[in-house]
């Protein structure tokens, strides 16, 4: 059973972090199969998060004459093996830095987020004309990011993106 909790809030954030395999030839120092972050550090997992998938995220204003948009995704699955810990055990979507959602599975290997588990998406100011510096059509825009975390909250893997909104003209 997949349990999914949303809360709407904002905040600035800034990270960037996804995992690789290492060269086979053992080049990063890591041990052959090992993972390394973008800065060659070894991770002490092998293999644990085996697929990560997520449909670009999307911001629209439902009701023109409001200044509120709706951030969302077509899906999002994130796949552990379950065969060494720690195991993934949450699914985390942040909005500017602020946690948005998150989505938790009781022992299984797979979690899943559909648009349609927060119907009317993640609220968010829709921004003035150029506010985010995209051109007066558009309005804010947010940084999303999306990762697996651990037993421990630790990050498996990340997914970053920017979403701009549509402008609110009132």
């Amino acid at each position: 059973m997949t349990k999914v909790e949303c809360s709407v809030c904002m905040l600035l954030f800034s990270m960037s972090a996804a995992l690789v395999a290492a060269p086979a030839n053992g080049n990063s120092g890591a041990p052959r199969g090992a993972r390394s972050d973008l800065s060659g550090n070894t991770i002490d997992t092998t293999n644990a998060l085996t697929g990560f998938t997520i449909s670009n995220p999307y911001c629209y204003q439902p009701d023109p004459q409001l200044n509120q948009c709706s951030i969302n995704f077509r899906y999002i699955q994130a796949t552990d093996n379950q065969t060494s810990a720690p195991y993934m055990t949450w699914l985390a979507i942040t909005i500017s830095g602020k946690n948005r959602c998150n989505a938790t599975a009781f022992f299984e290997g797979t979690i899943y987020y559909s648009y349609d588990m927060a119907p009317g998406g993640l609220k968010v100011p829709c921004g003035t004309p150029n506010a985010g510096g995209a051109g007066t059509a558009y309005g804010n825009v947010y940084g999303v990011t999306v990762q697996p975390l651990d037993s421990s909250r630790n990050p498996m893997s990340t997914d970053i993106a920017n979403v701009t909104c549509p402008a609110y003209s009132p």
